[in-house]
């Protein structure tokens, strides 16, 4: 009993001095304040326009480091997107102190974005961050496509803000991986996908290509002939493409037509201009006539036997047509022109000219249910028309009245069928005019867009116009010039 109680009388003075003496040591400690970063001069959010100039200048204050001797620290900026996929959350920005970009070129989307400055000497880090809302300055505008001194170059009329303004070279400015070789063809935007909006770019060096819609960079997948089931080259150029209806568009190269139907999942295969019953495709005119968003039907033109074909709705053939009431299909005459309007709810005009003479027609055809074609109108054009209107260069028909507008040289004309009559409405001299058209599924659907070039290399114009009626003048909207000779012009939506 006394050694129990001795141990414990024991043991308690040693934990009263283990006690006392770090009490002790608490006093002995001297402590150091280490060096820390102050951040000032970064906002809590930021807007920026996607591949324009983006600055940050940062005021840093060391609480040590009197001096500030920016050779000690290391730098960081980086943008994280949470909701993108693993691969594509984190973006570097910049590894100096000031963020100071020429062109932004983070996709648009809402961003965190983090500052991380590093003590190199002690390892010691602080951080900042922010939020950024990068905008597009390409979700919209007209896509054009020109030639530079046989080089073709794709600029942009961009809208911001409601605003247009032209990009030139828009792949170097969008800092796209996309290189353009060769004459320029063609530009055509459709929404072809729900989850990639079709922006297809041809040269004759280059082939046709898709290129990401946000960004406009490229992957060697954008090629065009991996939507095809064809057995064609990788870098397979398309004469032109052009949307025919809700889900489905043609594709035309050396007069063939392909046709793709996204919600059946048809690729452009074998070629569909081929009559139902014979053997070979006939040769096809490079024209399209969509009459019907809905079961509606597309007209060819073989150029050969001269004569109209229609291919129904969803159909990967064409058929001959029944016997007309106003007109034979069977022509015999040559195609100038053809093109689907919305003019009158719906209708085809086509321009048929006799061989070996000036003598012109003008057919107009409409659709009916699954497909059924209806003659509207078909009469010749007066012969002192017609004889300057053989020469023309681009034909383009007013959806909003039906005017049909043609240019020989640089003198642009309105035929009104209903009068039998034509007016000059443009006069662009020696200028030569590159394009004349009504750009379909547009803000600017009503309205006439026309593109010159004289003779200096930057001499490109695009021009819009409204169309009056009773043949009243052309009044001008915009016009936007420093292009090259202009091939192609599209609207691309956002």
């Amino acid at each position: 009993m006394f050694k129990n109680i001795k141990f414990q009388i024991i043991l308690a003075l040693v934990f009263s001095m283990l006690f006392w003496s770090c009490s002790e040591d608490l006093g002995n400690y001297d402590y150091v304040d280490i060096n820390q970063v102050e951040f000032e001069g970064i906002a809590s959010n930021y807007t920026a326009l996607f591949g324009e100039p983006f600055e940050i200048i940062p005021t840093l204050n060391y609480t040590k480091d009197g001096s500030a001797d920016e050779s000690r620290y290391s730098y960081e900026w980086v943008a994280y997107n949470e909701t993108a996929l693993q691969a594509d959350q984190k973006w570097p920005l910049a590894t100096t102190k000031n963020l100071q970009l020429e062109a932004l070129t983070v996709p648009p989307n809402d961003y965190n974005v983090r500052y991380l400055v590093t003590d190199v000497e002690t390892g010691v880090q602080w951080s900042t961050s922010f939020k950024l809302n990068v905008e597009s300055t390409i979700s919209e505008g007209w896509m054009v496509l020109n030639d530079v001194n046989g080089v073709a170059r794709l600029d942009m009329v961009s809208k911001v803000a409601g605003e247009y303004s032209p990009i030139y070279d828009v792949l170097d400015y969008a800092n796209s991986s996309l290189t353009l070789e060769g004459a320029p063809v063609n530009v055509y935007c459709y929404a072809y996908d729900p989850q990639f909006y079709g922006i297809y770019v041809t040269t004759e060096g280059t082939g046709t290509t898709k290129i990401e819609p946000d960004t406009f960079d490229w992957k060697v997948e954008y090629y065009l002939s991996f939507e095809m089931l064809s057995d064609v080259p990788t870098d397979f150029g398309a004469d032109f493409i052009e949307r025919t209806g809700g889900n489905e568009s043609v594709m035309y190269k050396d007069g063939n037509f392909y046709y793709y139907v996204r919600v059946y999942q048809y690729r452009y295969g074998v070629p569909i201009n081929i009559v139902d019953g014979e053997v070979e495709p006939f040769k096809a005119a490079p024209f399209v006539g969509a009459v019907g968003q809905f079961r509606g039907a597309n007209l060819y033109y073989d150029v050969e036997e001269r004569r109209f074909l229609r291919q129904s709705w969803g159909a990967q053939k064409c058929n001959v047509m029944p016997e007309g009431t106003l007109f034979d299909y069977n022509t015999g005459k040559d195609l100038l022109f053809m093109d689907g309007t919305s003019y009158n709810g719906g209708e085809v005009f086509a321009i048929l000219k006799e061989p070996g003479l000036e003598k012109l027609f003008l057919a107009r055809m409409s659709s009916g249910i699954f497909g059924r074609i209806n003659q509207v109108y078909y009469e010749e054009i007066p012969a002192e028309i017609a004889a300057d209107m053989a020469q023309a260069d681009h034909f383009a028909v007013s959806p909003q009245f039906g005017y049909v507008f043609y240019n020989v040289g640089g003198k642009i004309y309105e035929y009104d069928f209903g009068l039998k009559q034509t007016k000059l409405m443009i006069d662009r001299g020696d200028e030569e005019v590159t394009v004349l058209k009504f750009q379909k599924l547009s803000p600017y659907s009503n309205s006439l867009l026309l593109a010159t070039h004289g003779a200096g290399a930057s001499s490109g114009k695009m021009s819009l116009y409204e169309v009056a009626p009773v043949n009243g003048d052309l009044v001008p909207l915009e016009s936007y010039d420093g292009f090259g000779k202009i091939v192609s012009i599209s609207y691309r939506d956002q």
